[in-house]
């Protein structure tokens, strides 16, 4: 059946009649859109509105499908049964059409959602590292998002376009017929992801080496006196210590305190008694020269006594072989503490501080063990925060002799300065001497870090300037390659436009064309860059994605300009 003629007898009967669309329409149940497309030859009725249609139009269902007033309506046998079976197989070929542009429409959703998804972790990505931001790290699995999220954008586009062909939506255009130029354009993508895909790269790169910067160079300090003169032997006030042990910024703190002791009682004005040289120590790394592994530990003991609360303590050889003492014997120590009558000198006095009972949890050679402000050896080592707790207990004021430790995050260095000069510490002066023996002063070694770290931060801000004019580029890119690449289809176009395809279709019709041969560009290109260079996660997404958008919006700047040839002028040049 013709559909132009059969539209043409519904419209001169309907209007023999005196019915209009509408009123067609409500008598059939269908929209006035509907019989409208009939009568413009765009549609069929479905096969089970032929009969109603005829009655409405006042002529029989063979007259309806014939598309002519018979004057007899005697017809043969045959041709009754291919009239019937033509219109049969119109109403199936309208109704597979429409079932195959829902299932278009299904299959762009999907790639859309797709294409959406892996742009939305670019973006995340671009958050992270070109800006600094926090971002998740799920997003990191190349499989899923090459294999599967780039696989299921690639079948889903196909399937599309393989659809709107059989639909003969899109057979004016053919990419066979262009092969260099289709090559040319997917080649050109590839080249364009790869060198995006290596900027990226070279930005990540930059990033992590920046967060990895902290244990490459870590950033020391210690605590001293204001001329930074001496940083052991002083005296660090309590609220100081007490600062750093609850600063977030603070990894590694060494602490120590220096005491004199006596075992078992020291006699008044017999002060030979009072011969052994206690230290309090938070960790054994604060003792200088000593490992967990030279100390012969007591059953079940190691190196975090030191850390705890517990009575307990690491003796020297020398003094543990004197003594005749076993380990997990207990000793009693009279402990004394230095301190000063004034704090602007550095004159020491000592006083009784607290007797206490010891259980030996190890003993080291301490033999040549010197501390560079001491002259002795130590003989007794004690938990530091046990002889804190004696200092409270008998309400004397606390200074610990020693502090050092590593910044935790090296990158928050401005940050943790500000920390400690509200905690009261303040820059070393070394050009105004200080001998009060006060541990008020930060020496902070992080003159390398900071070198560093600038360099890196200088390059980051520099490659990550040209990042707006990069995008421009690509779109220049595409813009430059469609023109060029596509000059010669001008006519192919004109011949589109002569048949009276609009120019909004047309444009539609070679866009389709130009997006398949920049998706195959972008991925393979994205899957040359992650075997070549590495994946970077969001950043590989990132490169093929922004390639995509950049590079079809100047294809599509292209394509307009062509499109804007006149026809007759087309023609002519083909002539």
């Amino acid at each position: 059946m013709d559909n132009i003629k059969f539209g043409k007898f519904i419209r001169e009967t309907r209007r023999s009649r005196g019915l209009t669309q509408k009123q067609l329409a409500q008598h059939l149940h269908v929209s006035d859109k509907a019989v409208s497309k009939w009568e413009n030859g765009a549609g069929f009725p479905d096969i089970k509105l032929l009969e109603p249609l005829a009655q409405c139009l006042g002529v029989s269902l063979l007259e309806l499908m014939q598309s002519d007033r018979n004057e007899s309506e005697r017809i043969g046998r045959d041709e009754a049964e291919q009239i019937v079976a033509d219109a049969i197989s119109q109403s199936n070929r309208a109704q597979e059409k429409k079932q195959r542009m829902w299932k278009v429409r299904i299959l762009l959703s999907a790639c859309a959602c797709g294409i959406l998804y892996l742009g939305c972790v670019g973006i995340g990505y671009l958050a992270e590292n070109l800006f600094a931001m926090q971002g998740g790290a799920w997003y990191k699995n190349p499989v899923f998002f090459y294999v599967w999220a780039g696989l299921l954008v690639i079948l889903c586009g196909a399937g599309a376009v393989y659809l709107l062909w059989r639909n003969e939506s899109i057979r004016e255009v053919k990419i066979g017929r262009h092969k260099g130029k289709s090559f040319l354009t997917i080649l050109m993508d590839m080249l364009v992801v790869f060198l995006l895909h290596t900027y990226l790269a070279n930005i990540a790169n930059n990033w992590q080496q920046l967060a990895m910067l902290p244990e490459a160079i870590p950033v020391n300090a210690y605590v001293s006196t204001a001329d930074g003169s001496r940083q052991s032997g002083i005296f660090i006030r309590d609220g100081l210590v007490q600062g750093l042990l609850d600063s977030a910024y603070v990894s590694d703190l060494k602490m120590d305190v220096r005491l004199k002791a006596g075992v078992d009682q020291v006699i008044p004005g017999e002060w030979q008694t009072l011969n052994l040289f206690l230290e309090g120590a938070n960790c054994i790394e604060a003792l200088g020269g000593i490992t967990e592994e030279d100390v012969v530990w007591n059953t079940g003991e190691d190196a975090s006594v030191l850390q705890g609360t517990e009575q307990k303590c690491i003796v020297s050889r020398e003094l543990f072989e004197k003594k005749g003492w076993k380990l997990g014997d207990r000793v009693t120590l009279c402990q004394y503490y230095y301190y000063r009558e004034d704090e602007r000198r550095s004159e020491l006095f000592m006083n009784p501080l607290q007797t206490a009972e010891y259980e030996i949890a190890g003993y080291v050679d301490m033999t040549g063990s010197l501390d560079g402000q001491f002259t002795a050896p130590t003989d007794i080592i004690v938990p530091f925060h046990v002889v804190r707790r004696s200092y409270e207990q008998e309400g004397i004021p606390f200074f610990a002799s020693a502090a050092s430790f590593t910044l935790s995050d090296a990158l928050q260095i401005n940050a943790f300065k500000q920390e400690m000069k509200g905690l009261g510490f303040k820059s070393v002066s070394p050009t105004v001497p200080d001998s009060s023996l006060n541990g008020v002063a930060l020496n902070v070694n992080d003159a390398a870090f900071i070198q560093t770290a600038q360099h890196l931060r200088q390059v980051i801000d520099t490659v990550q300037a040209f990042f707006p004019f990069l995008l421009v580029l690509i779109v220049c890119v595409g813009y430059l390659a469609t023109l060029l690449l596509l000059q010669s289809r001008k006519n192919e176009m004109a011949l589109l436009r002569s048949i009276g395809i609009n120019r909004r279709k047309c444009f539609r019709l070679f866009f389709v064309d130009q997006l398949t041969l920049v998706i195959t560009g972008v991925v393979a290109g994205s899957v040359l860059s992650v075997l070549v260079q590495g994946n970077y996660g969001g950043g590989s997404v990132l490169a093929g994605v922004l390639v995509g958008l950049c590079y079809m919006a100047g294809n599509s700047l292209a394509l307009w300009k062509l499109l804007g040839v006149s026809v007759m002028e087309a023609l002519f040049v083909a002539e």
